[in-house]
């Protein structure tokens, strides 16, 4: 699917959803005016649908966050100057296009950090005198509460998720008490603000390690997972992988995964340096020491089916000691928005940036080892595990570095270089296939591209073992005269993974 656009507008953000996918940004009616024009559009799983559909806006807005419920788009924007904003959201039905416009006047003046909406509630989560905040819009009456229990000085909220099967939402949250000891909480709250259950998670083996992060799975028999890297308090960041498998009660268990429990963590090594490290690992585990791991850990994505978690970790190394991650807020680098970091307009909005990432004075180098994938049991039994090697890709922002699909015995990873796409499979824990390049092509023989735009292009897992890729390209191309000539758009793709073995 193309829609006709200039080289220097907006790109589109893409969203999937249940009945395919929207996509949406905002545009000038001139190349350099005020962009006054919020443009979306919608299409089916064939990526068919009706031509893009504009909204004008009579002031200046600037989008500021966005969330899908249902069959309705929510766009977040601040009205008015940036230095006297109102907040205004637009509630787009997707079905027949009707747009009910609120402005919006109760809402704290926040460092907005997240943006959900599910069941005519939107939640609004940020800071507010450096300290974590959550408001809770109800819609149709526009009555807001503030959450209780979280405005706390040391406070910081690491993952927020919303559950509308359930009319409630979760909040990991890690502060540290009177003694410097870090405590992960999990707090799920209903629609009023009314907290339900807290699971505090404290009791660790050692008095000595500390949790740095983590992501929680949404529920499974009303069972839940909390999974992410732990370390050692005051000492080496990154020991391992912790599971903390929580139930219905609020009852936990912890299961710590080192480095000696990962068969082929080092995989993505050449041959000779990998039985280097794993002798020294073996000295080390002889000798009764720990092993720690000197890169980042990040732990990305966990796709939990049928009581089976398949966990996603990046491994990359940070170019400037100000990357401190086991204190901060979304060292995942804002876990649910990670694949929009593509360029919008050149900027960065700051809802998708993390905090510690925003000085525009120093530019940071992340260079990205590798892509750890481990599939556990609902006991946290290993299953297998395996890493794919990133040959040391570098990028300005600590982003997710790929996108994975997984059913069940095949794991697909797919990532962009410049403007080719790399594959590779694990198919039942083993490496089948390993970054092997595609490139971008067109469905019409008859045409080709004569540019594409490397910032432009983001990558998304759409369903099933189909990815979605867009961007801009300029297109060559023959008119029905014969003359040859080229057109500006930005094109949305389709692309099946399969076994090929």
């Amino acid at each position: 699917m193309e829609v006709e656009t200039n080289w220097s507008a907006d790109d589109f953000f893409v969203l999937p959803r249940e009945q395919g996918m929207v996509a949406f940004r905002m545009k000038s009616e001139t190349a350099y005016g005020t962009k006054n024009i919020f443009e979306y559009l919608t299409s089916d799983f064939q990526l068919e649908g009706d031509s893009a559909r504009e909204i004008e806006l009579e002031d200046f807005y600037e989008l500021l966050g966005f969330d899908l419920d249902e069959d309705f788009l929510y766009v977040l924007f601040n009205k008015g100057s940036q230095y006297n904003p109102e907040k205004a959201i637009f509630e787009i039905n997707l079905k027949n296009h009707a747009v009910n416009k609120m402005l919006l006047t109760s809402i704290l003046e926040m460092e907005l950090q997240d943006f959900l909406v599910f069941n005519k509630k939107a939640v609004f989560m940020g800071k507010y005198d450096f300290r974590p905040v959550i408001q809770i819009l109800d819609i149709p009456s526009k009555e807001v509460v503030t959450v209780p229990g979280l405005f706390e000085k040391d406070a910081k909220i690491l993952q927020m998720r919303k559950d509308p099967d359930l009319n409630v939402f979760d909040v990991v949250v890690s502060r540290r008490d009177f003694y410097k000891k870090k405590i992960v909480s999990i707090l799920t709250f209903d629609t009023n603000g009314n907290k339900l259950r807290e699971v505090k998670i404290d009791d660790l083996k050692d008095p000595s390690m500390e949790i740095v992060e983590g992501l929680l799975t949404s529920s499974y028999n009303y069972k839940q997972a909390l999974i992410g890297p732990y370390g050692l308090r005051k000492k080496e960041a990154y020991q391992g992988l912790y599971f903390s498998k929580i139930n219905q009660f609020g009852e936990y268990e912890n299961k710590f995964y080192s480095v000696s429990d990962f068969e082929n963590f080092y995989n993505y090594l050449p041959e000779k340096t990998r039985e280097r490290r794993l002798r020294k690992v073996e000295r080390r585990l002889n000798r009764g020491k720990n092993i720690p791991i000197s890169n980042v850990v990040v732990t990305r994505e966990i796709n939990a089916s049928n009581g089976y978690y398949l966990i996603y970790n990046d491994h990359f190394i940070s170019s400037t000691s100000r990357y401190v991650p086991r204190d901060g807020m979304y060292a995942s680098n804002f876990y649910r928005l990670n694949p929009m970091m593509g360029g919008y307009g050149g900027m960065y909005n700051p809802l998708w940036m993390d905090p510690r990432f925003r000085s525009n004075q120093v530019t940071n180098q992340y260079k990205y080892l590798a892509a750890q994938f481990i599939l556990l049991d609902e006991d946290g039994n290993i299953i297998w595990d395996n890493s794919l090697n990133l040959d040391n890709a570098s990028k300005n922002q600590p982003v997710k570095f790929g996108e994975m699909s997984f059913s069940g015995d095949n794991l697909f990873y797919m990532y962009l270089d410049e403007t080719e796409i790399l594959l590779s499979q694990i198919k039942r824990g083993e490496v089948v296939m390993e970054n092997e390049p595609f490139e971008i092509e067109l469905i019409n023989e008859n045409e080709r591209i004569a540019d594409t735009r490397e910032d432009s292009l983001q990558l998304l897992w759409w369903y099933d073992n189909y990815y979605l890729l867009s961007g801009k390209q300029r297109i060559r191309y023959q008119d029905k005269d014969g003359k040859a000539t080229s057109r500006e758009v930005n094109f949305f793709t389709k692309i099946k993974v399969d076994d090929f073995i």
